[in-house]
C-alpha cells in the first residue's frame, strides 16, 4: 500500500491556486459552433500552429469516382515526448503508447490501432458521454482543437452547462528525458444563476498489447500482459506483468528478446480543486477510474486535473511523477495546453518567415518529430521512428534508412537529438560493417528476407549533414559497441564508418556495368516481388543506389576533410577512388539520355526505366556536383513533364510492373519526391521553393478538400493520378477502413530539412 503521506503531498493549496487561475467565468469564445468543412489552421499568440477540426464524425469521404474513400473514421493527432506517445483522436479516444522497450498500447482496444478510454458527466440527473464516435464529440457544436503538445475539446451537454477538456503533454527538455505522463484538465462552466451538483468520471482501460501481436487472437499469442490494480487516496496504479502463453525461455529485462518481459504500468493521479472530491476506488484490474464530485458555482466554473502516465515503480513513484509534471505548468495558458510556454521555448522560431504556409507547417513538422522521438531502453539512445505502419502498427523500428532520414532536420533544430539518433543506428552495426535493418521487441533483430544494399549510403548522407551543419567532428571519436553488444569491444564512429565503406565496396559490390548492386532491396522493398532475388541479386544493379552514392559521397569526403586529421587521409583517398570509378561508370551508362534508367536485372530479365521515367534515381542525379547545370535543367524538364502530379512527383511515368500504377509502381513517395526539391535547388532555388509549396499540406487540402489524411500528417505514400484511389493512402493490408493514424516521419522530416537546407 501507499504511504499515508503521499496523497497529502499534493499540496492542496497549490492545487486550489492552480485551479482558480485556470478557471474562467463563462464559456470561452473558442467553443462556438464549428464552421462547415474539415477544419482550418490557427496560430497562438506565441506563434505555435494548431488545427481546428470541424468535419463530421465518423469521418467519411468519396473518391473522384464516387466510391467510399475508406479513410479511417476517427482522425488522429499525435502528442508526445521522448518517453511516451499518445494519439489523441477527434472523438476524444486516446491511444496511449510506449516504445521504450517494445511498441505497445497500454489501453488497447479489441480492434487494432485504437484505444479505450471514456469520460462521462452527470449533471441535472442525466449522464452525458464525452468520448467516442457515438458521443457528444460527434456533435457539430463540439469544438475539437489540436496543437503543439495539446488536444482541446469543448462540449455543451445542457443549455447552461459546458465542458472544456484539455489534454496537455510536456516536451522533453533533454534528449531521452521528459516525464512519461500527460495531464487531462477539466473545466465545468455554469451560466445559470444557481449552483449545480456534478459527477464526472474518466476511465482508462488496462489492456497492454504489443503492436507486433495486436492482430493475433489471444490463443495464437506467445504472451499476454494482465494487470493488478491498487489505489490509495487520489492515485491508482495498474501493475502490468508478463505472462507466457506458450513456452518461452526466461529472459532478463536487459536481454534482446522478441517480447517485453518487463512492461510499463499505467497510473492515474487525480488533483481535485477546492470543493471537489476525487475517488479512485472504482478502479479494477480491467480499468482505472477517477471520479470527481462537487458543485459548479452559479455563474462560475470549476477546474480539476488528472495525470495519466507510465511507470515501472510504485504508487508513491506514480504520485511523484504527477507532482513533477504539474510543477512546470502554465496555468494561464490552458487553452493552448498547460505546457505551451515550454513548447515555445523548445521548438524553432519561424516567426520571420513571410510565407504563412511555411511558417505554420515548419513549426508543425518540428513538433511532430519531437513528439515522435522515442527513447530506446535497450540502446540508451533516442531516435525518431519511421512511425506509421512499421512502428505504431507492426511494432518494428525499421528500416534504419528511414530512421536516418528522420534525423536530417534535427541537425538544424535539435543537434543533440540528431547525434543520439545517429548513435542509435551506429549501435546496430555489426563488426563487418553491415547495418541491421532495424529491431522489433527490445533490441531484437528479426531474421529478414531483405539484404539491403543502401543502408550505408543513408548513413553517409546523415553523418555528412550532421558534420557539415554542427561542425561536431569530435563525434568521430565516440566509442560504441557493435551489434550485438555482447562483448567489451568498442569502436570509434570513424572505425565503424570505415567498416560501412568496406561493406559497401566489397559485400554490396558493383555489377557488370560498374554500378552498385541491388542485392535484394534498394529503396524498393518490393522490387523483386516478380522475380527471385536468389537468382538476380548477384548481377542486378541499382541506378538509384549509384546516383545516391554520387550525390552523398562528395559531401562525406568534404566533411571528413574538414576534420583536418591525418589519420583520415587513407580513408578519404579510398572514398575518392571509389567515387571516381563509379562516376565514370554511371555517366558512361547515362550517355546523352535525358533521364537515368532505374535498374539492370540481367540473367535474361528486363531492365527497367530505359523508356519509362522512374523517379527513384532522378532526384539524386540532380544533386550530383559534377553534372552541368544545363544538363540538370534538361533532365528536370523531362522528369517533370513525365511524373509531376498536382501534389508532387509520382514514382512512375507509367507502371513498369504491369499493375494499376499504385504504391511502389505509381504512388507518390514523400522521401523520393523531396530528393527532387533538393536536386532542383542546385540550379533553381525559386523552382525548388515552388515544389516545396506543391508538396505542402496546404496544397493537398486545396486539391483534395474532402480527405483528412494529408491535412496535418500522412503515410509514407499516397496514390497518384494513375490510381482510382488518387490522393488516398497506399495500404496493402486489404482493408483500408481500419483505424490508421498516419504520422510517417518522412512526411515531416523531409519538408523541414529541405526548408532549412534549400530555402535558408
Amino acid at each position: 500500500m501507499m504511504r499515508a503521506d503521499v496523497s497529502e503531498g499534493w499540496d492542496r493549496r497549490s492545487v486550489m491556486a492552480l485551479s482558480a487561475a485556470i478557471a474562467a467565468p463563462a464559456l470561452p469564445t473558442w467553443a462556438a459552433p464549428a464552421a462547415p468543412g474539415l477544419g482550418s489552421w490557427a496560430t497562438s499568440r506565441d506563434g505555435l500552429p494548431s488545427y481546428s477540426y470541424t468535419g463530421a464524425l465518423p469521418a467519411a469521404a468519396k473518391t473522384r469516382n464516387g466510391k467510399d474513400a475508406e479513410e479511417a473514421p476517427d482522425p488522429a493527432f499525435l502528442i508526445g515526448n521522448h518517453r511516451i506517445t499518445v494519439f489523441t483522436h477527434v472523438s476524444g479516444i486516446m491511444q496511449i503508447m510506449t516504445g521504450e522497450r517494445v511498441w505497445a498500447r497500454v489501453n488497447a482496444a479489441d480492434t487494432i490501432n485504437y484505444g479505450v478510454n471514456a469520460a462521462r458527466l452527470r449533471v441535472d440527473g442525466a449522464t452525458h458521454n464525452l468520448i467516442g464516435l457515438a458521443s457528444l464529440a460527434a456533435d457539430p457544436a463540439t469544438a475539437r482543437h489540436f496543437g503543439c503538445g495539446f488536444a482541446r475539446y469543448a462540449y455543451r451537454p445542457v443549455r447552461d452547462v459546458s465542458v472544456r477538456r484539455v489534454v496537455s503533454m510536456a516536451p522533453s527538455a533533454s534528449v531521452g528525458g521528459g516525464v512519461p505522463a500527460f495531464v487531462v484538465s477539466i473545466t465545468l462552466y455554469n451560466r445559470s444563476g444557481f449552483a449545480r451538483d456534478f459527477d464526472y468520471e474518466e476511465t482508462i482501460r488496462n489492456h497492454y498489447v504489443t503492436a507486433s501481436q495486436q492482430r493475433l487472437p489471444m490463443a495464437e499469442r506467445t504472451a499476454h500482459y494482465p494487470s493488478t490494480t491498487s489505489h490509495d487516496g487520489t492515485v491508482a496504479l495498474a501493475r502490468t506483468r508478463f505472462e507466457a502463453l506458450q513456452f518461452t525461455p526466461p529472459a532478463a529485462p536487459t536481454d534482446a528478446v522478441m517480447h517485453d518481459v518487463s512492461p510499463a504500468s499505467v497510473f492515474m493521479a487525480a488533483q481535485p480543486a477546492a470543493g471537489v472530491s476525487a475517488d479512485m476506488s472504482g478502479s479494477t484490474d480491467a480499468q482505472l477510474v477517477a471520479r470527481f464530485t462537487g458543485m459548479i458555482p452559479a455563474r462560475g466554473s470549476v477546474t480539476f486535473h488528472l495525470v495519466v502516465g507510465l511507470t515501472q515503480g510504485s504508487l508513491a513513484d506514480a504520485a511523484a511523477t504527477a507532482r513533477e509534471l504539474l510543477s512546470g505548468v502554465d496555468p494561464a495558458r490552458l487553452d493552448e495546453g498547460l505546457f505551451a510556454a515550454a513548447w515555445r521555448r523548445h521548438l524553432p522560431d519561424y516567426a520571420r518567415e513571410p510565407d504563412p504556409v511555411f511558417r505554420t507547417e515548419m513549426t508543425w513538422h518540428a513538433h511532430a518529430l519531437e513528439a515522435m522521438a522515442t527513447h530506446s531502453a535497450y540502446f540508451d539512445e533516442t531516435f525518431v521512428p519511421q512511425g506509421v505502419v512499421y512502428a505504431y502498427e507492426d511494432g518494428e523500428n525499421i528500416s534504419n534508412r528511414d530512421n536516418l532520414q528522420a534525423l536530417l532536420p534535427l541537425c538544424y533544430t535539435n543537434p543533440a537529438l540528431a547525434r543520439s539518433s545517429l548513435r542509435h543506428v551506429l549501435r546496430q552495426t555489426t563488426t563487418n560493417g553491415e547495418i541491421k535493418r532495424g529491431t522489433g521487441g527490445i533490441g531484437y533483430v528479426s531474421p529478414s528476407i531483405y539484404k539491403e544494399s543502401d543502408e550505408q549510403l543513408y548513413l553517409f548522407m546523415a553523418l555528412a549533414e550532421y558534420l557539415r551543419i554542427t561542425g561536431d567532428h569530435a563525434f568521430l571519436d565516440d566509442l560504441l559497441p557493435a551489434y550485438p553488444p555482447d562483448g567489451t569491444a568498442r569502436f570509434s564512429v570513424l572505425t565503424l564508418l570505415q567498416k560501412h565503406f568496406v561493406y559497401l565496396r566489397d559485400e554490396v559490390g558493383l555489377g557488370p556495368h560498374g554500378l552498385i548492386r541491388i542485392l535484394n532491396s534498394d529503396w524498393s522493398d518490393s522490387f523483386f516481388h516478380k522475380y527471385s532475388p536468389n537468382i538476380l541479386m548477384h548481377a542486378a544493379e541499382s541506378h538509384l543506389n549509384s546516383a545516391m552514392a554520387l550525390a552523398v559521397m562528395p559531401a562525406l569526403i568534404t566533411a571528413l576533410k574538414a576534420a583536418r586529421r591525418t589519420d583520415i587521409d587513407d580513408f578519404v583517398a579510398a572514398l575518392e577512388a571509389y567515387h571516381a570509378a563509379l562516376t565514370t561508370a554511371y555517366f558512361k551508362d547515362l550517355g546523352t539520355r535525358d533521364f537515368s534508367a532505374r535498374a539492370y536485372l540481367n540473367e535474361g530479365k528486363p531492365s527497367y526505366g530505359l523508356d519509362i521515367v522512374c523517379l527513384e534515381p532522378q532526384g539524386f542525379l540532380l544533386q550530383v556536383p559534377d553534372l552541368a547545370e544545363a544538363r540538370k535543367r534538361a533532365i528536370y524538364d523531362r522528369v517533370k513533364a513525365a511524373t509531376l502530379d498536382p501534389i508532387g512527383f509520382r514514382i512512375r511515368e507509367r507502371p513498369i510492373f504491369g499493375g494499376k500504377g499504385e504504391g511502389e509502381d505509381g504512388g507518390i513517395w514523400f522521401a523520393l519526391e523531396h530528393q527532387m526539391v533538393r536536386g532542383v535547388a542546385t540550379f533553381d532555388k525559386a523552382e525548388a521553393r515552388r515544389l516545396l509549396h506543391r508538396m505542402s499540406f496546404a496544397n493537398f487540402a486545396r486539391v483534395y478538400p474532402d480527405y483528412w489524411m494529408g491535412r496535418w500528417t500522412h503515410f509514407d505514400c499516397v496514390q497518384s493520378t494513375l490510381s482510382e484511389r488518387e490522393g488516398l493512402l497506399n495500404y496493402w493490408r486489404g482493408t483500408f477502413r481500419q483505424q490508421s493514424m498516419g504520422y510517417c516521419s518522412h512526411v515531416h522530416s523531409w519538408p523541414l530539412y529541405n526548408y532549412h537546407r534549400v530555402m535558408k
